[in-house]
């Protein structure tokens, strides 16, 4: 459900008549088939079904196989609270196209990030752009760690010992890895 919770976030359930569950409503159920551990589940119903209530969460691409029984219902999510801030959470038609503007986003997003490889792989930005960047080698308790400034801002991280490198954007496209041993 990744872009309507995020984790930790507290959610508030209403006990509610499984045939009063419509499509677009957010449930949280037990995992089907699950063992003596209770694992709650989170999702939206895309559609009821004579065997259950067909369910899928607004980050998934496709519906859950297993169906949501009478039994494993444990309640309708109503709000979440974040912080100190508690907010509704939408249900029905209003919750289905909140769902479907999620995936939506995602796939926008995705289709956002082609430019950005093709310029990372074409290196047409360093020919363009040579930013200042120092190299500063820092020893902390966890090992030696690299770190790249431009100016006081550190826009990437090497840490020799565990050959982890991050760096930001967009310096990733004119910065690249130390070569690794």
């Amino acid at each position: 459900m990744t872009g309507t919770f995020r984790p930790g976030d507290m959610l508030v359930t209403r006990d509610v008549a499984f045939e009063a569950i419509r499509p677009g409503d957010v449930v949280a159920f037990r995992a089907p088939g699950g063992d003596d551990d209770v694992t709650l589940i989170v999702h939206r119903v895309v559609a009821r079904a004579h065997d259950g209530l067909i369910t899928r969460g607004d980050a998934c691409g496709a519906p859950d196989t297993a169906r949501v029984q009478t039994g494993d219902l444990v309640g309708h999510v109503i709000q979440a609270q974040r912080g100190r801030r508690v907010r509704r959470v939408w249900g029905g038609r209003t919750g289905r196209c909140w769902a479907r503007l999620l995936r939506l986003r995602r796939r926008v997003l995705a289709l956002g990030r082609l430019p950005y490889r093709w310029l990372r792989a074409s290196g047409l930005v360093r020919r363009v752009w040579r930013p200042a960047v120092t190299q500063v080698s820092v020893m902390t308790s966890q090992g030696t760690v690299v770190k790249y400034l431009c100016g006081a801002r550190a826009v990437a991280e090497w840490r020799p010992e565990t050959r982890t490198y991050r760096c930001r954007k967009p310096y990733d496209l004119v910065l690249d890895a130390p070569e690794r041993e």
